[in-house]
């Protein structure tokens, strides 16, 4: 009897034994530390992404593995856009033309659950040189310049606010310029449209960054310089240009650099502070 009861106690123990083994190994396998869950990948919105940077912009974005909202006025002939998108899936194309309020509420709105890491004013005109030289200024042209290279920015940045505050970076960056410095223009006249336009881009950045600051938004300004685009062409300087990859290539750099030392000052491409 006493054998009996041996043998059944050491099979109690065996069956208690595997049942922890059991339970242990169904823990192990479905619990995962919080530790090893990946963070999402970074979402990017670029305005003008059909053509020149913005669509440099949107390639090297999406080489680096991030979700870019590509947005332009016309992407069924955006062919190189589309080229792009069938390339890489994490790219997606969206109608948006930056002088069009009901366009831009309607892109927001879309969008209105989706943390936007960057954002990039990049779309922007220069408006033909000869309508804006002191003997022959057309005003026509001037409220086109205005509208999509001052209140193109500022309506962007208005409406995506909430996103980019809900992402883990938190940047807004609008293409500027040299021509937009007035410590600069004593150099040379002309240009009248395109420079008080980037003089108005750059005080919107400025103005936002005192809004946006309890938010954790940091706004970037960045000059490319000239650049060999099709906007680059439109200025007519004739010397030398940028090629886009660099020019890009310096913007991204400046981006993942941007921090509350560099915020709201315009940058030039080779990293050093511009006057006003």
């Amino acid at each position: 009897m006493g054998r009996f009861f041996s043998e059944l106690k050491r099979h109690k123990v065996i069956r208690v034994a595997i049942a922890c083994l059991v339970i242990g190994g169904v823990l192990v396998a479905t619990w995962t530390p919080h530790m090893a869950v990946a963070q999402e990948t970074p979402t990017v919105l670029i305005t003008g992404s059909s053509r020149g940077m913005g669509l440099e912009l949107t390639k090297q974005y999406a080489a680096k593995g991030w979700k870019v909202i590509a947005t332009c006025r016309t992407p069924v002939t955006a062919d190189a856009l589309n080229a792009l998108a069938e390339e890489y899936s994490s790219i997606a194309i969206e109608e948006l033309d930056v002088t069009d309020h009901a366009e831009i509420e309607a892109l927001a709105k879309k969008y209105s659950d989706v943390p936007i890491d960057v954002l990039i004013n990049n779309a922007g005109i220069f408006g033909p040189a000869a309508k804006q030289t002191l003997e022959d200024l057309d005003y026509d042209t001037f409220t086109n310049v205005m509208a999509v290279n001052v209140y193109g920015p500022l309506n962007m940045s208005q409406s995506f606010a909430d996103n980019v505050a809900a992402s883990e970076q938190k940047k807004i960056v609008t293409i500027t310029s040299g021509l937009g410095s007035m410590a600069l223009t004593d150099k040379n006249g002309g240009y009248y449209f395109y420079r008080i336009s980037k003089a108005g881009a750059n005080i919107v950045g400025r103005t936002l960054a005192a809004d946006l600051r309890d938010r954790g938004i940091l706004i970037g300004l960045f000059n490319p310089g000239i650049v060999d685009t099709e906007f680059g062409r439109d200025t007519g300087y004739n010397g030398p240009r940028l090629k886009p990859g660099i020019a890009v290539g310096a913007l991204i750099g400046f981006i993942e650099e941007l921090d509350a030392k560099n915020a709201a000052t315009m940058i030039n491409y080779d990293g050093t502070p511009m006057p006003w």
